[in-house]
């Protein structure tokens, strides 16, 4: 991760904790954050209930109810939230493939402190050019309060251009673009290769009318050719 990828997560981050501390007993606090990369969509997801809706969210977990929650339970869950997401990247829908889950103890999560955690991503190709991202978070919008944001690109190959959310944070849309890897790096070679050419050109200059004594041209002819080689650029 890059130097402001790493401090745009830690300010979230915070953000999230402070959310997390503040938010009504009777609430669902849903914060998202959304990554891009070459050759995938990185959606990770935390989930903290209130006291007062710790219970349901709870139960949703605990589907035999033995008051533990397994990892095929949390696994489940997270399925079930996902399908409540729409994810989609230049009109096209992408369906998100979980990859982690973690999920707190009874005893956290009665307190209003415990956390859900997900991370599912979405592969997908993207092409040279501009590009825009669509996502939605419908899960349990009975109780449910949002936060949404676009965590800084681990590559200098995305640039995010723009980013829109709603009013309460169900969903952002983002513009970005992607260049090659390699377009930057033509900007210092282009003007290096141009250099090294111009600079061998002078250097065979004399050469020429060193070769046309050589050949027997007239004497004449052969100084001016080492004239016009000797002469700076633009001079008369």
């Amino acid at each position: 991760m890059t130097r402001n990828g790493l401090a745009a997560a830690v300010v979230f981050a915070l953000a999230c904790a402070r959310l997390a501390q503040a938010h009504q007993l009777d609430e669902y606090l849903q914060a998202a954050r959304i990554g891009i990369e070459p050759g995938r969509i990185v959606v990770e997801m935390s989930l903290t209930p209130g006291a007062a809706v710790a219970r349901q969210v709870f139960s949703s977990l605990d589907r035999n109810a033995d008051g533990q929650i397994d990892a095929s339970e949390t696994e489940a869950y997270g399925a079930s939230v996902m399908s409540d997401v729409v994810l989609e990247v230049d009109g096209r829908v992408c369906t998100l493939r979980l990859v982690r889950t973690e999920s707190p103890s009874w005893s956290e999560m009665r307190e209003g402190l415990g956390t859900i955690r997900l991370q599912a991503d979405a592969r997908v190709g993207l092409t040279r050019g501009r590009h825009w991202l669509r996502f939605v978070n419908h899960h349990r919008s009975d109780i449910g309060v949002y936060l949404v944001n676009a965590l800084a690109p681990s590559t200098r190959d995305i640039v995010i251009t723009s980013q829109e959310r709603d009013r309460l944070q169900h969903g952002i849309v983002l513009q970005f673009g992607r260049s090659l890897p390699y377009a930057g790096a033509l900007w210092v070679v282009f003007p290096i290769a141009a250099a090294t050419v111009l600079m061998l050109y002078r250097r065979l200059q004399p050469d020429g009318a060193a070769r046309l004594r050589a050949a027997g041209a007239p004497a004449r002819l052969a100084e001016a050719s080492a004239e016009a080689g000797a002469k700076p650029p633009g001079s008369l």
